[in-house]
């Protein structure tokens, strides 16, 4: 929901697609979000694929430096690989995000690098361009940026997922304020996709959340989850708009209550972050015992995630 769109979590590749030859056991572990484990399993090896998984284990408690150095690690013993670089172009674009402004720039060149090289190693690869394309919109041209750019890569992504090239046009839309043409292609977007509109609909309803437009918001949120082919991570994304747009918490505890149990756990959407994400609804509704409990199951999980800790600490 940002520079490089860390919520394109619905977007990731699935882990058991793109790891080969890695070991099952610690796919399973990242995919329920038992980021700890793994991370204890993965620092005792040294093969790319462990380096790769192992950097997307810190990119996801948001410890840059650490997902960045192993993503490099990854890149290095295995340099033809286009998933690596563009895992390790999203972890230099969280860094950037979060650095000082006189380091960020030359950190998000680095990230701009990356994906081109993920795009030129694998022009097939929807993701790549997909997350290219995002960088090209909302990067300054002085950073490599240029809406342009950014629309040669929906002509190419069109050729493969019409869905997702209308996607692309729709984020060059908001970023040039032309907002009804944004919301016509999200709409388009959704039309394409036919019965795997769930992540459109929410794309959509991120859109009228930052507008102002709760009632469609709500209404999109709502779409999202009776389509038929909605996988159990919309109801993790579903809740997460209606949390950022403080409406209706009792039904995001319901829906991340229902993403917990769904045995369909993901690694965008990890169950470690559904616990944080409670435990900061449930400090909204003022039920401070239950937030507490769910900071700690957060922490249980991913012990270095130190948004929970913070916000434990906070509450004790």
């Amino acid at each position: 929901m940002r520079l490089l769109r860390a919520k394109l979590c619905v977007l990731f590749l699935l882990l058991a697609a793109v790891i080969g030859a890695a070991d099952p056991a610690v796919v399973e572990l990242l995919s329920l979000g038992r980021v700890s484990e793994a991370i204890s399993v993965l620092t005792t090896r040294d093969d790319p694929e462990s380096f790769n998984l192992l950097s997307r284990a810190y990119y996801a408690t948001e410890r840059w430096d650490e997902a960045v150095k192993y993503g490099e690690r990854a890149v290095i013993l295995r340099p033809d690989d286009s998933n690596y670089h563009l895992w390790l172009a999203r972890e230099y674009g969280e860094k950037a995000a979060n650095s000082n402004p006189l380091t960020a720039a030359g950190i998000a060149r680095k990230a701009k690098n990356e994906f081109e090289r993920a795009v030129q190693l694998d022009p097939s690869s929807v993701d790549a361009r997909l997350d290219l394309a995002q960088y090209y919109t909302e990067a300054p041209a002085i950073m490599g940026g240029g809406l342009d750019k950014a629309r040669d890569q929906a002509s190419e992504v069109a050729k493969r997922n019409s869905a997702k090239s209308h996607l692309i046009l729709a984020r060059i839309a908001v970023k040039e304020k032309q907002f009804p043409e944004a919301e016509s292609e999200f709409r388009q977007a959704i039309r394409e996709a036919n019965e795997r509109a769930s992540g459109y609909w929410l794309e959509l309803a991120e859109f009228y959340r930052v507008r102002g437009r709760p009632t469609d918001m709500q209404k999109a949120v709502q779409a999202a989850l009776e389509q038929p082919s909605s996988p159990a991570e919309a109801f993790f994304d579903a809740a997460s708009e209606l949390y950022l747009g403080n409406l209706d918490f009792p039904g995001a505890v319901l829906y991340l209550q229902k993403y917990l149990a769904s045995g369909g756990l993901v690694e965008g959407a990890p169950a470690f972050r559904a616990h944080y994400m409670l435990g900061q609804i449930y400090e909204k509704m003022g039920q401070t015992r239950a937030a507490v409990s769910e900071y700690q199951a957060s922490l249980t999980l991913a012990s270095g995630f130190d948004r929970a800790r913070k916000a434990l600490n906070h509450l004790q």
